[in-house]
């Protein structure tokens, strides 16, 4: 019986270091995107007030 809940204990170590991954995965992908989409808006605002547009 030890040996399964050394076993699950394990199991659970192994899903933990994929979660707390893919957590930091997802807050690079954000922050990427957040920037990304700042600069389109910048260069949106910048080209109406250049070309008058909208």
């Amino acid at each position: 019986m030890q040996d399964l809940t050394i076993y699950k204990d394990f199991i659970t170590e192994i899903k933990d270091l994929i979660y707390k991954s893919q957590y930091e995965a997802m807050k690079v992908v954000n922050k990427a995107l957040i920037q990304l989409y700042w600069e389109i808006g910048g260069e949106i605002y910048r080209r109406q007030h250049e070309q008058g547009w909208g």
